[in-house]
């Protein structure tokens, strides 16, 4: 086999490798890293056995089918299919958690600093601005943030 068919089938294999490992294996594993390994080693062999002229033109090749792979797989199926499509601009809020705010309730587990309460005969996943409150300690909703409901507990004196 001759030098240049190595650094070419190294070149492809290289690019078949990082190919693959794009489309079809999640993650930068073992296969993208043989793949980039592939192609370094055709632009080290070409640089070092056939002269400087040919390693340029692996490495320009090694640098141009990259840049047109990131290129080309955005307008791929498969490109398109993990590109979000829509955008979700606020937090979408429950009309029923923000009919709670100003309610009192119970706590129906400790709340370290999220649990749930019961609040108007509902059950409800809320949280405190960082304070520890006993299970069934009586807390106010004071605010709706979303679906985030957040307490506080209420003193004695209120």
């Amino acid at each position: 086999m001759t030098w240049i068919a190595l650094v070419i089938l190294l070149f492809v294999v290289g690019v078949a490798l990082l190919a693959i490992e794009i489309l079809a294996i999640p993650g930068f594993g073992l296969v993208g890293l043989l793949g980039c390994v592939g192609i370094i080693g055709a632009s080290v062999i070409a640089w070092g056995k056939l002269g400087a002229g040919y390693g340029v033109v692996s490495i320009a090749a090694g640098i141009g089918a990259s840049g047109l792979m990131l290129w080309l797989f955005p307008k791929t199926a498969a490109g398109q299919a993990m590109v979000l499509k829509e955008t979700h601009r606020s937090r979408a809020g429950s009309p029923e958690l923000s009919g709670l705010l100003g309610k009192t309730g119970k706590t129906l587990t400790p709340l370290r600093p999220s649990g749930t309460c019961e609040v108007d005969d509902r059950t409800v996943d809320v949280v405190t601005d960082g304070l520890y409150v006993e299970a069934g300690a009586v807390v106010r909703v004071v605010r709706v943030e979303g679906v985030r409901v957040v307490v506080e507990p209420v003193s004695q004196s209120d």
